[in-house]
């Protein structure tokens, strides 16, 4: 069979049906569900559908509203700078941390490679060169000066 032929006979069987039927208990339900919607307080209704006085309220303390942002508006930009200010300073601070990491790191590391294997040996030339000279010291005391100096 040809998928034209198929078409044409889907189209007949399908428009012989009979047209489909609403259930009989569509038509209460909704008149139903209408009822319950229009018992609902107002004040769950769309907007337009508020009592004239709430809407003028509501408009009016929507006017308020915009009108107080207006009026806060350069405060609350003044506020926001003075956060940005700290946010900048706590950016400064963090980044002033890191360089100091980053020195502590570098001088640790030569400590650790260059000096470190370097201090005792010239803590023991240092040593060794204040006792030669508290040495000479005496020695030139005994002979030059004749023990002059006690």
């Amino acid at each position: 069979m040809e998928p034209g032929d198929l078409e044409r006979l889907i189209d007949r069987e399908l428009r012989a049906l009979p047209p489909p039927h609403a259930p009989r208990a569509l038509l209460p339900r909704v008149m139903a569900a209408v009822e319950d919607r229009a018992q609902r307080p107002w004040y769950t209704r769309a907007w337009l559908q508020w009592p004239v006085g709430w809407q003028l309220a509501s408009a009016l303390m929507l006017i308020g509203v915009v009108a107080t942002g207006g009026v806060l508006l350069p405060q609350l930009r003044d506020a926001v700078m003075a956060l940005s200010f700290v946010a900048n300073m706590r950016g400064d601070v963090a980044e002033s941390a890191r360089e100091v990491e980053v020195a502590t790191t570098a001088v640790r590391v030569v400590w650790r490679t260059l000096l470190a294997p370097v201090v005792p040996w010239a803590f023991a030339l240092i040593t060794l060169m204040c006792a030669a000279c508290a040495v000479f010291g005496t020695a030139l005391n005994h002979l030059v000066f004749g023990r002059a100096f006690r």
